[in-house]
Formats: C-alpha cells, structure tokens, sequence
C-alpha cells in the first residue's frame, strides 16, 4: 500500500491488544491494519472492506474432560484476549461463561496448557503458530467457535479522506496479489489440520490394527511354510519308504529267485530221471529212496531261505525306547539251552544303556550272531569254549561279540557280509548280509569282522539319533 499511495508508513507497536484499541480510542493513531468491526468500535473508527476471514477456535487440555460445545463452558474459566472482538462477543452473547482477560492470546494458551483455565478461545493461524513456536503440546482443539473474523482495515474517524483512500488503494490490490500476501504470513493455506484427541486416539487404534494384523499376518504366514515343509518332508519320507519298500520287495525277489534256481534245477534233473527211469522200468524202491532223499533235501534248503528272509529281514514292529542290556540278557536266554548242550559259557561286560529303535529285532540279529559264534566254536571246537559279549558307550553304542573259535580264514573275512556267500553245509548265505542290511538301513548302525588272538570279534556301533 506504501507503494500504491507513495507515502512512508510510521509504524507503532503495543504490548498488549488492549492497549492498542484504547490508543484508538483517543485518536492516537490513524490506522488500524486487521481489525474486527465491532458496534462499539463504530464511535471511533472507520472499515474498509473485508481483508482477511479467520475463524475463532475453543481449544482445550487434552488431559482434561473433552468439551463438546459451547454450553458445557458455563459457569467455567475461559481465556481470551482482552479488549478483543471474540471477549466483546462471548460476553454480550454467553455471559454465563467466567471469561479470563489476558493480555495476549499467547498468555490465554499458557494458561490451558497449565489447566488454570478450562478452556481458551483464540484465531485458528495465530494459535497454532503459538503452539508450535511455545511447545504447548498439552493443547488441542475442541471445536471451531461460531464467530469468525472479518478483518478489515480501521482509520481514525476523524479522518473520513484517510479511510476513502486506504479503501481504494485497498481495492487496486489485485487478487491473485492479495492471495500470494495472505500464503506468504500464513493467514491462508491449501488446509489447516489439527488433529483432536478423537482424532489422534482413531488414529492410534488404526495403527495398533494394522500393526496386530501384519503379524497376525507374518505368523500365519510362518505357520503355513512350516506346514508346507513338513509336508514336504513328509511327502520325501514317503518317497523313501515306498521307494525303500520297492528295493526290498525287489531284493527280496532277487534272493529267493538266485537261492531257488539251484534247488529248481536239481528237482526238475531228478524229476526227469524218475520219469526216464520210469519208461525204462528201472524204478526200483532204491531209486526212488534216492529221489525222495535229494528232493527233501533240495525242499528244506528252500524253505530255510524264506525262514531266514522272513525272520530276519522283515520289520513289523514299531520303534520304541528300551534298555539294551536287558535285549542283550533275552538273546542269552534264548540261545541258553543250545549253549549249555555245547559247553559254552558266555562271559558278560554290560551296563544299563537306553535307546530307541527296534528291540525284538535287534535281539533276534543278537540270537543269530551268537549262534554263529556257537556253531564256529562247535565246528572248531576249542578248549574252554567261550564267548565274550561287552556294551559300552561313548559317542557310539558298541555291542562286541567275541568268541576263542580261531577266527576267520583271512581269504574270506572280507566276503562274510555279501550275500549268497556262507561256509555252513546247509547255509543260505543269507544270515549275516541281511544282519548287516538291516542294522544300516534301519537302526543307523554299522557292523564289522576282525580276528583277534583267539577267534573272531564282531562290532556292532549303533549312533543315537537326537531327533528320536
């Protein structure tokens, strides 16, 4: 406006709003710049046109009880600036509210934010510049109050010319001018936000939900690729056990398949010479003893290989915690009777192990173990026949089975666990590759041969499974 009218403007400040309106009053000075226009202000100053709309806000503590309207403010303290327009109105139209007069809006917000008073009323920009330049973080808005400033420019009444040149000065000020003026002080803007507690209490339960659900969220998420994997894991284990079945079934036919084609072949050579012998009335109660003798003996050697394989190789039972001393003490027993026939004493070095897995299985590759002992110490047939059986523990389970037979030639030791290969008149060379088939495959095992001094040791090292 200096620059539209080409005059110097002498600015004077005051303390106080109070003290500005009563220099007012007595003509102290010309103009008035962002005044409300009030009934009571009409006897000494004149208005331009509306400059400036802002809006008058209740604002209150937020530790305090909230304040939904005007009425709840009777009969309560209430600070606003005094000699202002909002304390001229409140008192004509509310005067059942107890209004604290301060000096300045910026002493009405520190009074709320103390909880001297219940509520401040003040303009929205003006308020929340004192907020955030003073920290008055306890005060937040109620609600807006319905009494909005008009602002217009006020001369001295006795100078009529002033206010009709300050109006048309005021009025050659563009638009877009005036809108760039009020953005750069900060009396508009594109919106004003000032959260209520309502508001910022919504606001913290919004999160909370969120926040709640994102981990709902990442459980069940965690929840279902642990499931899928146990699936996963589950469906593999299948996979081995079906394609572990499979290699068994095969196995089992490759065995009896090898084992039987010799015994075949023999019945259908000796069935061909009965039938030979037949046609050429050569049949004689003889031939026929001698048929009868090699068949059975051809039968029984067939039937001992599905025995063996049905025993031996053949799990059925469900794995279970058990003590191993107490498997090693049944086997004994069990053999006991063909030991003490044999003269054999068994000579114990056992202490209380546990673990989990097959028992009677285990016990009866015990039984078979210690039977071969026996038929090598019956075969050999040493002094003092005797057979050491010791268990002990340190990162492995170990079960040693030693007998004084004199051992195993050293040209096959090392065939002893293959199959088909046994040094026994009606073996099947079946007994010790299934014992060892077995105890890898299903008790994570391992068992080896070697000759000592006096006969043969075999070592069975069994690793405990923490998973079980």
């Amino acid at each position: 406006m200096e620059n539209k009218l080409h005059v110097k403007f002498k600015y004077v400040y005051y303390h106080t709003w109070c003290d500005l309106i009563n220099s007012a009053k007595k003509g102290e000075i010309d103009i008035v710049f962002a005044a409300q226009k009030t009934p009571s202000r009409l006897n000494y100053l004149h208005f331009t046109d509306t400059v400036l709309i802002q809006q008058n806000m209740v604002l209150e503590n937020i530790n305090a009880k909230k304040i939904n309207s005007i009425k709840e403010l009777f009969g309560k303290k209430v600070a606003v600036t005094k000699g202002s327009a909002i304390s001229e109105y409140l008192q004509a139209k509310y005067p059942q509210i107890r209004l604290i007069q301060t000096h300045s809006e910026l002493e009405a917000l520190k009074l709320l934010n103390s909880k001297k008073v219940s509520a401040a009323i003040a303009e929205t920009v003006r308020a929340n510049y004192y907020i955030q330049k003073h920290n008055l973080n306890d005060i937040f808005p109620a609600f807006n109050l319905n009494y909005n400033y008009y602002l217009k420019i006020a001369t001295n009444i006795k100078e009529p010319v002033l206010n009709i040149i300050i109006s048309k000065a005021l009025n050659s000020i563009p638009q877009d001018k005036m809108k760039a003026l009020k953005l750069k002080w900060g009396y508009i803007k594109e919106k004003i936000v000032i959260f209520d507690k309502k508001t910022m209490i919504f606001i913290a339960l919004l999160f909370t939900i969120i926040i709640a659900f994102l981990i709902y969220l990442h459980t069940i998420n965690r929840k279902l690729k642990r499931e899928i994997l146990k699936k996963e894991q589950a469906l593999k284990r299948l996979k081995r056990l079906r394609d572990s079945k499979l290699n068994q079934i095969n196995q089992a036919i490759s065995i009896i398949a090898h084992q039987w084609k010799q015994p075949l072949s023999t019945l259908k050579a000796l069935n061909e010479l009965l039938i030979k012998e037949y046609k050429l009335g050569k049949l004689d109660e003889k031939a026929l003893k001698q048929y009868e003798t090699n068949s059975k003996k051809q039968i029984e050697y067939m039937i001992n290989t599905i025995n063996d394989f049905k025993e031996i190789f053949k799990i059925k039972e469900n794995k279970k915690t058990f003590n191993l001393k107490e498997i090693i003490d049944l086997a004994i027993d069990e053999c006991q009777a063909e030991l003490q026939k044999s003269n054999i004493k068994i000579k114990l070095n056992t202490r209380n192990i546990t673990l989990k897995g097959y028992p009677n299985t285990l016990k009866q590759l015990l039984i078979n173990l210690i039977s071969n002992a026996k038929d090598a110490l019956n075969q050999k047939n040493p002094k003092n026949k005797e057979i050491k059986i010791s268990l002990k523990q340190d990162d492995f389970i170990t079960i040693e089975i030693e007998d004084n037979a004199g051992g195993i030639p050293i040209e096959i030791i090392d065939k002893i666990f293959e199959p088909y290969f046994t040094t026994k008149k009606e073996g099947t060379g079946l007994g010790l590759y299934m014992t060892k088939i077995i105890l890898e495959e299903k008790m994570n095992a391992t068992i080896d041969v070697e000759n000592t001094k006096k006969g043969a040791k075999f070592t069975i090292k069994i690793k405990p499974r923490s998973e079980e």
